[in-house]
Protein backbone atom coordinates (compact mmCIF):
# COMPACT_ATOMS: atom_id res chain seq x y z
CA UNK A 1 0.00 0.00 0.00
CA UNK A 2 1.23 3.43 -0.88
CA UNK A 3 2.08 5.56 2.18
CA UNK A 4 0.28 8.72 3.20
CA UNK A 5 3.17 10.92 2.11
CA UNK A 6 2.91 9.42 -1.39
CA UNK A 7 -0.82 10.02 -1.45
CA UNK A 8 -0.30 13.69 -0.63
CA UNK A 9 2.43 14.08 -3.20
CA UNK A 10 0.59 12.29 -6.00
CA UNK A 11 -2.84 13.78 -5.37
CA UNK A 12 -4.22 15.48 -8.50
CA UNK A 13 -4.90 19.19 -8.60
CA UNK A 14 -8.46 20.43 -8.88
CA UNK A 15 -9.37 23.44 -10.94
CA UNK A 16 -11.15 25.99 -8.77
CA UNK A 17 -12.51 27.75 -11.83
CA UNK A 18 -13.89 24.68 -13.60
CA UNK A 19 -17.53 24.76 -14.66
CA UNK A 20 -19.37 21.60 -13.55
CA UNK A 21 -22.60 22.57 -15.32
CA UNK A 22 -20.88 23.00 -18.69
CA UNK A 23 -19.00 19.72 -18.36
CA UNK A 24 -22.18 18.00 -17.19
CA UNK A 25 -24.16 19.17 -20.22
CA UNK A 26 -21.47 18.02 -22.64
CA UNK A 27 -21.21 14.59 -21.06
CA UNK A 28 -24.99 14.14 -20.87
CA UNK A 29 -25.30 14.93 -24.56
CA UNK A 30 -22.51 12.50 -25.41
CA UNK A 31 -24.01 9.59 -23.41
CA UNK A 32 -27.38 9.86 -25.12
CA UNK A 33 -29.38 9.69 -21.91
CA UNK A 34 -30.13 11.93 -18.98
CA UNK A 35 -28.10 10.96 -15.92
CA UNK A 36 -29.24 11.07 -12.32
CA UNK A 37 -27.44 13.11 -9.70
CA UNK A 38 -27.42 11.48 -6.25
CA UNK A 39 -26.40 12.64 -2.80
CA UNK A 40 -25.38 9.29 -1.32
CA UNK A 41 -24.80 10.40 2.29
CA UNK A 42 -27.64 12.16 4.11
CA UNK A 43 -28.63 12.06 7.80
CA UNK A 44 -32.10 12.69 9.22
CA UNK A 45 -33.81 13.05 12.57
CA UNK A 46 -33.75 9.27 12.84
CA UNK A 47 -30.08 9.59 13.85
CA UNK A 48 -28.14 12.84 14.32
CA UNK A 49 -29.50 14.95 11.47
CA UNK A 50 -32.00 17.81 11.55
CA UNK A 51 -34.13 16.94 8.50
CA UNK A 52 -37.43 15.10 8.40
CA UNK A 53 -38.18 12.73 5.53
CA UNK A 54 -40.56 15.29 4.05
CA UNK A 55 -37.83 17.95 4.15
CA UNK A 56 -35.42 15.55 2.45
CA UNK A 57 -37.96 14.96 -0.31
CA UNK A 58 -38.63 18.67 -0.73
CA UNK A 59 -34.91 19.45 -1.00
CA UNK A 60 -34.32 16.69 -3.54
CA UNK A 61 -37.31 17.63 -5.68
CA UNK A 62 -36.34 21.30 -5.60
CA UNK A 63 -32.84 20.43 -6.83
CA UNK A 64 -34.01 17.60 -9.10
CA UNK A 65 -31.64 15.08 -7.48
CA UNK A 66 -31.91 11.76 -5.68
CA UNK A 67 -30.42 10.84 -2.32
CA UNK A 68 -29.59 7.96 -0.03
CA UNK A 69 -30.37 8.30 3.67
CA UNK A 70 -27.42 6.85 5.57
CA UNK A 71 -28.40 7.30 9.20
CA UNK A 72 -26.11 5.89 11.89
CA UNK A 73 -27.10 2.29 12.63
CA UNK A 74 -30.69 3.10 11.67
CA UNK A 75 -32.87 2.30 8.64
CA UNK A 76 -36.33 3.75 9.38
CA UNK A 77 -35.71 6.96 7.44
CA UNK A 78 -34.19 5.15 4.47
CA UNK A 79 -37.02 2.61 4.28
CA UNK A 80 -39.63 5.37 4.59
CA UNK A 81 -38.06 7.38 1.77
CA UNK A 82 -37.92 4.29 -0.45
CA UNK A 83 -41.55 3.36 0.23
CA UNK A 84 -42.81 6.84 -0.62
CA UNK A 85 -41.05 6.72 -4.02
CA UNK A 86 -41.01 10.48 -4.44
CA UNK A 87 -37.29 10.73 -5.26
CA UNK A 88 -34.68 8.28 -6.61
CA UNK A 89 -33.09 6.46 -3.69
CA UNK A 90 -31.48 3.26 -2.42
CA UNK A 91 -32.04 1.77 1.01
CA UNK A 92 -28.85 2.29 2.99
CA UNK A 93 -27.30 3.05 6.36
CA UNK A 94 -23.99 4.13 7.89
CA UNK A 95 -22.88 1.39 10.23
CA UNK A 96 -20.09 1.76 12.79
CA UNK A 97 -17.79 -1.10 13.78
CA UNK A 98 -15.94 -2.13 16.93
CA UNK A 99 -12.74 -0.91 15.26
CA UNK A 100 -14.25 2.61 15.06
CA UNK A 101 -14.36 2.47 11.27
CA UNK A 102 -17.66 3.29 9.55
CA UNK A 103 -19.14 1.77 6.41
CA UNK A 104 -22.06 2.81 4.24
CA UNK A 105 -24.01 -0.17 2.94
CA UNK A 106 -26.42 0.13 -0.01
CA UNK A 107 -29.10 -2.43 -0.87
CA UNK A 108 -31.18 -3.02 -3.99
CA UNK A 109 -34.35 -3.72 -2.00
CA UNK A 110 -35.74 -2.87 1.44
CA UNK A 111 -36.18 -6.51 2.45
CA UNK A 112 -32.44 -7.18 2.28
CA UNK A 113 -31.75 -3.95 4.15
CA UNK A 114 -34.18 -4.88 6.93
CA UNK A 115 -32.79 -8.39 7.25
CA UNK A 116 -29.22 -7.12 7.51
CA UNK A 117 -30.33 -4.61 10.14
CA UNK A 118 -32.16 -7.22 12.22
CA UNK A 119 -29.26 -9.66 12.15
CA UNK A 120 -26.20 -7.41 12.34
CA UNK A 121 -27.19 -4.05 13.82
CA UNK A 122 -30.30 -4.00 15.98
CA UNK A 123 -29.17 -6.62 18.55
CA UNK A 124 -25.89 -4.75 19.11
CA UNK A 125 -27.03 -1.14 19.49
CA UNK A 126 -26.10 0.17 22.91
CA UNK A 127 -28.02 3.43 23.03
CA UNK A 128 -29.99 5.71 20.75
CA UNK A 129 -27.24 8.01 19.48
CA UNK A 130 -24.32 5.64 19.69
CA UNK A 131 -22.39 5.65 16.42
CA UNK A 132 -20.36 2.46 16.80
CA UNK A 133 -21.43 -1.11 17.49
CA UNK A 134 -19.59 -3.78 19.50
CA UNK A 135 -19.39 -5.75 16.25
CA UNK A 136 -16.30 -6.36 14.16
CA UNK A 137 -15.67 -5.04 10.68
CA UNK A 138 -15.28 -8.60 9.45
CA UNK A 139 -18.71 -9.62 10.78
CA UNK A 140 -20.44 -6.51 9.44
CA UNK A 141 -18.94 -6.87 5.98
CA UNK A 142 -19.75 -10.58 5.84
CA UNK A 143 -23.35 -9.84 6.81
CA UNK A 144 -23.65 -7.07 4.24
CA UNK A 145 -22.29 -9.23 1.44
CA UNK A 146 -24.57 -12.08 2.49
CA UNK A 147 -27.52 -9.80 1.73
CA UNK A 148 -26.10 -8.54 -1.56
CA UNK A 149 -25.08 -5.09 -0.37
CA UNK A 150 -22.64 -2.69 -1.96
CA UNK A 151 -20.16 -1.49 0.67
CA UNK A 152 -18.54 1.93 0.60
CA UNK A 153 -15.93 3.47 2.90
CA UNK A 154 -16.99 7.04 3.80
CA UNK A 155 -14.58 9.87 4.64
CA UNK A 156 -11.44 7.66 4.90
CA UNK A 157 -9.26 10.60 5.99
CA UNK A 158 -11.55 12.13 8.57
CA UNK A 159 -10.42 13.22 12.02
CA UNK A 160 -8.91 11.05 14.75
CA UNK A 161 -10.25 7.47 14.92
CA UNK A 162 -12.35 7.88 11.77
CA UNK A 163 -9.11 8.25 9.80
CA UNK A 164 -8.10 4.86 8.40
CA UNK A 165 -4.44 5.57 9.31
CA UNK A 166 -5.27 6.20 12.98
CA UNK A 167 -3.91 3.48 15.26
CA UNK A 168 -1.35 0.87 14.27
CA UNK A 169 -3.13 -2.07 15.87
CA UNK A 170 -6.05 -2.02 13.46
CA UNK A 171 -4.13 -1.50 10.21
CA UNK A 172 -4.33 -5.16 9.24
CA UNK A 173 -8.11 -5.05 9.47
CA UNK A 174 -8.20 -1.77 7.57
CA UNK A 175 -6.22 -3.32 4.73
CA UNK A 176 -8.72 -6.20 4.50
CA UNK A 177 -11.56 -3.68 4.37
CA UNK A 178 -9.88 -1.82 1.51
CA UNK A 179 -9.58 -5.08 -0.40
CA UNK A 180 -13.23 -6.09 -0.01
CA UNK A 181 -15.19 -2.84 -0.36
CA UNK A 182 -16.66 -1.81 -3.70
CA UNK A 183 -16.60 1.97 -3.29
CA UNK A 184 -14.81 4.83 -1.55
CA UNK A 185 -16.39 8.18 -0.75
CA UNK A 186 -13.93 10.56 -2.39
CA UNK A 187 -15.97 13.74 -2.02
CA UNK A 188 -17.59 14.43 1.35
CA UNK A 189 -19.16 17.78 2.19
CA UNK A 190 -17.85 17.80 5.75
CA UNK A 191 -14.23 17.03 4.84
CA UNK A 192 -11.43 19.38 3.87
CA UNK A 193 -10.25 19.56 0.25
CA UNK A 194 -7.01 17.85 1.31
CA UNK A 195 -8.87 14.94 2.90
CA UNK A 196 -11.03 14.57 -0.21
CA UNK A 197 -7.99 14.65 -2.51
CA UNK A 198 -6.33 11.89 -0.48
CA UNK A 199 -9.53 9.84 -0.65
CA UNK A 200 -9.66 10.32 -4.44
CA UNK A 201 -6.07 9.20 -4.84
CA UNK A 202 -6.67 6.13 -2.66
CA UNK A 203 -9.75 5.24 -4.69
CA UNK A 204 -7.83 5.57 -7.96
CA UNK A 205 -4.98 3.41 -6.70
CA UNK A 206 -7.32 0.66 -5.55
CA UNK A 207 -9.60 0.90 -8.62
CA UNK A 208 -12.76 1.26 -6.53
CA UNK A 209 -15.98 3.04 -7.48
CA UNK A 210 -15.77 6.72 -6.46
CA UNK A 211 -18.78 8.02 -4.55
CA UNK A 212 -19.81 11.42 -3.23
CA UNK A 213 -22.16 12.68 -0.55
CA UNK A 214 -22.88 15.82 1.41
CA UNK A 215 -22.85 14.01 4.79
CA UNK A 216 -25.72 16.40 5.42
CA UNK A 217 -26.85 16.93 8.99
CA UNK A 218 -28.79 20.05 7.98
CA UNK A 219 -31.58 20.44 5.45
CA UNK A 220 -29.59 23.17 3.68
CA UNK A 221 -26.69 20.80 2.99
CA UNK A 222 -28.73 18.17 1.15
CA UNK A 223 -27.63 17.99 -2.47
CA UNK A 224 -24.50 20.08 -1.95
CA UNK A 225 -22.33 17.12 -3.02
CA UNK A 226 -23.46 14.79 -5.79
CA UNK A 227 -22.44 11.73 -7.79
CA UNK A 228 -23.75 11.33 -11.32
CA UNK A 229 -25.02 7.95 -12.55
CA UNK A 230 -25.62 7.29 -16.20
CA UNK A 231 -29.07 5.69 -16.11
CA UNK A 232 -32.41 6.83 -14.70
CA UNK A 233 -34.77 4.79 -12.57
CA UNK A 234 -35.55 3.76 -9.03
CA UNK A 235 -33.80 1.22 -6.84
CA UNK A 236 -33.14 -1.73 -9.17
CA UNK A 237 -31.49 0.22 -11.99
CA UNK A 238 -29.73 2.64 -9.64
CA UNK A 239 -28.21 -0.19 -7.66
CA UNK A 240 -27.08 -1.96 -10.84
CA UNK A 241 -25.42 1.21 -12.10
CA UNK A 242 -23.70 1.82 -8.78
CA UNK A 243 -22.59 -1.81 -8.52
CA UNK A 244 -21.14 -1.66 -12.01
CA UNK A 245 -19.27 1.55 -11.20
CA UNK A 246 -20.96 3.53 -13.99
CA UNK A 247 -20.24 6.88 -12.45
CA UNK A 248 -20.65 9.94 -14.62
CA UNK A 249 -18.96 12.55 -12.44
CA UNK A 250 -18.75 14.14 -9.00
CA UNK A 251 -19.87 17.66 -8.13
CA UNK A 252 -19.91 19.93 -5.09
CA UNK A 253 -21.36 23.24 -4.04
CA UNK A 254 -20.06 23.99 -0.57
CA UNK A 255 -20.85 27.19 1.30
CA UNK A 256 -17.88 27.73 3.59
CA UNK A 257 -20.01 27.57 6.73
CA UNK A 258 -21.86 24.34 5.97
CA UNK A 259 -19.28 21.94 7.47
CA UNK A 260 -19.08 24.09 10.61
CA UNK A 261 -22.84 24.28 10.97
CA UNK A 262 -23.25 20.55 10.28
CA UNK A 263 -20.58 19.76 12.85
CA UNK A 264 -22.35 21.88 15.42
CA UNK A 265 -25.60 20.07 14.62
CA UNK A 266 -23.91 16.77 15.46
CA UNK A 267 -22.63 18.20 18.74
CA UNK A 268 -26.12 19.41 19.61
CA UNK A 269 -27.72 16.07 18.83
CA UNK A 270 -25.20 13.99 20.75
CA UNK A 271 -25.21 16.34 23.75
CA UNK A 272 -28.72 17.71 23.34
CA UNK A 273 -29.41 17.87 27.08
CA UNK A 274 -26.51 20.25 27.61
CA UNK A 275 -26.47 22.43 24.51
CA UNK A 276 -29.39 24.25 22.94
CA UNK A 277 -27.89 27.01 20.81
CA UNK A 278 -29.32 27.40 17.26
CA UNK A 279 -27.59 26.19 14.13
CA UNK A 280 -27.63 28.22 10.94
CA UNK A 281 -25.48 29.22 7.99
CA UNK A 282 -25.44 31.95 5.37
CA UNK A 283 -26.11 30.56 1.87
CA UNK A 284 -24.66 33.68 0.27
CA UNK A 285 -21.30 33.13 1.96
CA UNK A 286 -20.49 30.16 -0.25
CA UNK A 287 -18.28 29.40 -3.18
CA UNK A 288 -18.71 26.96 -6.01
CA UNK A 289 -15.99 24.37 -6.29
CA UNK A 290 -15.48 22.92 -9.75
CA UNK A 291 -14.46 19.36 -8.90
CA UNK A 292 -15.89 17.30 -11.74
CA UNK A 293 -14.24 13.91 -12.22
CA UNK A 294 -14.79 12.27 -15.57
CA UNK A 295 -13.82 8.68 -15.31
CA UNK A 296 -14.06 7.42 -18.87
Amino acid sequence: MTGDADLDREAPAFAADANPEAEFSAKASWSGQEPILMDTHVHTQHSDGAATIQQVEEACRRLDVGCCIADHNEIRGSIHLWERRQVPTLTSMEVGSRELIELIVFFDNPESCEQFFKENVEPYRLKRWYTFLPRSLEALMAGAHEHGALISLPHPYAWLWKNIRFGERRQGRVERVLEEIEGIEVLNGSMSPRANRRAWQLCSQLAKTPLAGSDAHLVEAIGSVLVGLEAPGFSASLFDQLKAGRVFGLFAFEPWSLPLASGWQMVRQHTRKLISLPVSFKPTAGRRMGWPFFLK
